[in-house]
């Protein structure tokens, strides 16, 4: 007993669930409140203009049939997910325009009275018409995505641990502006001698190609012993597309002389 006061304080059913037959307890309250309340009016009107006919009458039956499925539609439409409910729509519907069917007939043949099927229709017909609206009414259908949510800042740059390499600190320095990139750049001095090596290769190069006038790339790699012929080539290559010296032959008969 208890617990039957408890459940009609709280809206709960028995089983702690929301009571979908109390319309105080729907979600969306005043979206649904409209359909429920006039539905159940129109099905209250069904019944009263029919108690006149026959009780075995076919059309009586039908009509308040079609009432009481209609307030069971209108019921259970506020449990449903916005997909669901749109073809629940599509139903209640059908059964709306099943009901005034059988109205006009019931008024042609006088079994309703012409006031009374032309209220009837009336209200139905409003109640199509917030039918139709109710998918613009559902929260789940007015939301708008707002552009702006999905603005992402930068990652900001994470400095990575110290590796260790202790050994080599004053000879590379290891930049991490990157964090998906961890470059090795070779200590500044270091930088500085490679660049005065190879000017005084070039330096030397021309010299060689001065003097003995024409000269092969065998010739010129045997003058030196701290870089390959392949370097060598690579500077012969810059000098003649620089203009400073010529290049006769291809391959291996290539021939450099001084311009």
């Amino acid at each position: 007993m208890n617990n039957q006061k408890d459940t009609q304080k709280t809206g709960l059913n028995i089983y702690g669930h929301k009571d979908v037959h109390n319309p105080n307890t729907l979600p969306h309250k005043p979206v649904y409140e409209f359909v429920n309340k006039k539905t159940e009016k129109l099905v209250t009107a069904l019944y009263m203009v029919t108690d006149c006919m026959d009780a075995d009458d076919a059309l009586k039956g039908k009509l308040r049939l079609l009432g009481v499925e209609l307030l069971s539609d209108m019921y259970k439409l506020s449990t449903l997910s916005p997909v669901d409910k749109q073809s629940h729509i599509s139903v209640s519907l059908a059964h709306i325009y099943e009901a005034l069917s059988c109205i006009e007939i019931a008024s042609t043949i006088g079994f309703i009275s012409e006031m009374n099927s032309q209220i009837l229709k009336r209200e139905f017909e409003l109640l199509i018409v917030e039918l139709g609206s109710h998918k613009s009414k559902d929260k789940h259908f007015t939301f708008t995505l707002d552009q702006t949510m999905f603005n992402v800042e930068s990652e900001p740059s994470r400095i990575l641990p110290d590796v260790g390499i202790k050994d080599k600190r004053t000879e590379y320095n290891m930049s991490f502006t990157n964090p998906k990139q961890v470059s090795f750049n070779r200590n500044p001095l270091q930088t500085s001698r490679d660049t005065v090596s190879k000017q005084d290769r070039t330096a030397k190069i021309l010299s060689l190609i001065k003097d003995k006038k024409d000269l092969s790339i065998k010739d010129i790699s045997t003058a030196f012993t701290d870089c390959s012929e392949k370097t060598i080539q690579r500077e012969l290559n810059s000098l003649v597309s620089k203009g400073q010296i010529k290049k006769t032959g291809a391959k291996r008969w290539s021939r450099y002389q001084a311009i």
